[in-house]
């Protein structure tokens, strides 16, 4: 599962915050749901650091 995430627009990076904070909402978030919250920040800190 643990694959990369690429981010190429500004409507891709809110979506992906988006889910990032439902998964972090979650009671009891799987491990597989945390290693998507971590593919998904790092993704995130990635395009802000090159496009915002």
């Amino acid at each position: 599962m643990a694959q990369e995430i690429v981010i190429k627009t500004e409507k891709q990076y809110e979506d992906n915050m988006i889910a990032v904070f439902e998964l972090q909402e979650k009671e009891e978030p799987t491990a597989d749901d945390l290693k998507q919250i971590e593919l998904m920040l790092k993704a995130g800190e990635k395009y802000e650091a090159e496009h915002l």
